[in-house]
């Protein structure tokens, strides 16, 4: 098995950041760690589906650079996996943000 931090560059993992600072932004960070977790074996069929589906993703996108270096990076053995540790950290950062507001709360 290949290193992924050897084969994906920091564009790409720039776009991971981006990808899991999106994802918890929106609250889905538990529901997108169950969906990678659950598909980590079809991330290079995920990645395959991706280039069958890039003329009509070119249809709706003039230019979907990002559209590419997404299914780059899913063609990287272990690259779900770097995906995983980015958001399990930034959920655990945001679970630590909200501790104190909760000792604030007043007691029934």
């Amino acid at each position: 098995m290949t290193d992924p931090d050897a084969a994906i560059t920091d564009d790409d993992r720039a776009l991971l950041d981006e990808l899991a600072d999106a994802i918890v932004a929106r609250r889905l960070a538990t529901p997108a760690l169950f969906f990678l977790e659950s598909m980590r074996p079809l991330g290079f069929v995920g990645s395959q589906l991706m280039i069958v589906l890039r003329p009509i993703v070119a249809i709706v996108w003039s230019s979907p650079r990002r559209w590419d270096q997404v299914q780059r990076v899913l063609e990287v053995r272990g690259s779900t996996e770097l995906l995983c540790l980015r958001l399990e950290e930034r959920l655990a950062g945001d679970s630590e943000a909200v501790r104190p507001r909760n000792r604030d709360r007043p007691q029934k």
